[in-house]
């Protein structure tokens, strides 16, 4: 069985080419919990050289506490609200090939923008905008089957 959950009103700030040397995420982590803003996915790319890029998520009601954690951080960053998280989680992930190709054919059906990707063994995370809260997860229950 299938199950898909959509979580609105969320924000991502995303942070573009940081030293991948110094402890970035950690710092920014730890700065962003000391204001009691609660994030949910994570992503960090594969180093590029000494650089990276790195975003999270977390509630579009946090947006004025991270606006005063913000320039205690190094590096400048890009904050996008009003989007949708959207959660796919089945066991059939676990043992079936294919399944996430499902899941982002769905997406380019309907010409979703996809701007963060989580997944664990048996879930996938998306970051879609708001626009897509309603015909995105029709789109997946269609493509699955």
């Amino acid at each position: 069985m299938t199950d898909i959950k959509v979580y609105e009103n969320i924000s991502i700030v995303t942070f573009s080419d940081v030293p991948s040397r110094k402890r970035f995420v950690s710092t920014t982590l730890s700065a962003v919990a000391e204001s009691g803003i609660n994030v949910d996915m994570i992503s960090q790319t594969p180093p590029k050289s000494d650089m990276f890029s790195f975003g999270f998520t977390f509630s579009d009601d946090d947006i004025p506490t991270l606006l005063t954690v913000l320039p205690r951080i190094t590096a400048t960053p890009c904050v996008n609200s009003g989007n949708v998280k959207i959660v796919i989680k089945s066991e059939e992930m676990v043992d079936q090939a294919g399944f996430a190709a499902k899941v982002f054919k769905a997406c380019e059906n309907i010409c979703a923008d996809v701007m963060l990707i989580t997944t664990s063994v048996d879930e996938i995370s998306l970051l879609v905008g708001d626009s897509f809260a309603a015909s995105l997860p029709e789109e997946i229950k269609k493509v699955l089957g």
